[in-house]
């Protein structure tokens, strides 16, 4: 009975040590974020140029939302969605932030624009707001700003319709300035017999540059062409309004080949495979390389899987005919017995 009673009271002290802990199990710490002050903006209307890259373009400033009950940290996040879209659209962005004033420059912005895949064309109207947020339950809005903006392209591009293509301004290849400077290169692929082109600046006919004579172009001028099928490079420089287009041919020159060591033998280019190809002569116990463009700025050497600048000269092990086909892309060639 006495050991009883000594049990007794030990587990009743054990309760009333663990009394006071359980009264402060129930005591919660509450952080509640206010209402959310207004949202302004330095323009609504910024104009975005490549020239001004480096200007501002908009400030964003609040105030900071207030927070009652526990003092916590108020996390501040930009969000800016295209407008009517509730800020649920796929284009949604949103910033993380810190302090009460956001500054972009126009390249910023614009970047920002470009990953949401704004026309270039048209302006379009974005809404942009604040959230403010101390717990995933405790979330504030500033009101909504309307901002007008029309990104600038970092790239831009012209179209090389011909007859090699059907005149299709829609389907044409282009050419492309990386920095939007007016000038532009790139690489087409000309067809026997289908050798003349014009350029537009957009993928139809409402303005095309055609050929002025001595390398100048003008909206007014006629067709431009080529000598000859091809690949060609061009080059067009709208601030000069001049082109030029340079005929890239591959070659197969050496002591194997007909003309030895001081006259090339050209390849011929397919556009369907975009390699160059050439049916020739060739003397066993001789060499041969590739050689771009008549000179030996750019030359080839090594074996079928594996040519480099200035590589070693290919050996021909048999006289006889032989078709030669040069991926320049790829830096591989094959050579068949025919």
């Amino acid at each position: 009975m006495k050991k009883l009673l000594t049990k007794i009271l030990a587990i009743s002290s054990i309760g009333l040590l663990l009394l006071p802990s359980c009264k402060k199990d129930e005591t919660r710490v509450v952080s509640n974020v206010g209402k959310a002050g207004t949202l302004t903006a330095s323009s609504t209307t910024p104009v975005l140029t490549r020239e001004t890259a480096a200007n501002v373009a908009v400030t964003f400033s609040w105030p900071a939302t207030s927070v009652t009950g526990y003092a916590a940290p108020v996390s501040y996040t930009l969000q800016i969605d295209t407008k009517g879209s509730s800020f649920k659209s796929t284009k949604l962005v949103e910033v993380a932030l810190t302090g009460q004033t956001q500054t972009y420059t126009v390249g910023a912005l614009n970047a920002i624009l470009l990953g949401m895949n704004l026309s270039y064309d048209n302006t379009t109207d974005l809404e942009a707001r604040v959230r403010s947020t101390v717990a995933a339950n405790s979330i504030s809005y500033t009101n909504v700003l309307t901002l007008t903006v029309k990104p600038y392209k970092l790239a831009s591009y012209v179209y090389v319709p011909g007859a090699y293509q059907g005149w299709s301004p829609s389907t044409a290849d282009s050419l492309k300035s990386p920095n939007s400077d007016g000038l532009f290169d790139g690489y087409i692929a000309f067809t026997p017999g289908n050798l003349e082109f014009k350029i537009t600046p957009k993928k139809v006919w409402d303005v095309a540059y055609g050929d002025a004579g001595s390398g100048k172009v003008s909206t007014s001028g006629g067709n431009l062409s080529v000598p000859s099928a091809g690949l060609y490079e061009l080059h067009l420089d709208l601030n000069a309004l001049t082109f030029t287009a340079t005929k890239q041919i591959w070659a197969v020159i050496g002591d194997a080949t007909p003309g030895g060591w001081s006259d090339d033998t050209d390849m011929t280019y397919d556009a369907s495979t975009k390699t160059y190809s050439v049916t020739v002569a060739l003397i066993g116990g001789k060499q041969f390389k590739f050689r771009f463009n008549h000179a030996w700025d750019v030359n080839l050497g090594g074996s079928t899987s594996s040519l480099t600048q200035n590589g070693s000269n290919i050996d021909v092990a048999v006289s006889g005919t032989y078709k030669i086909v040069l991926d320049a892309n790829a830096n591989t060639f094959s050579i068949t017995k025919q």
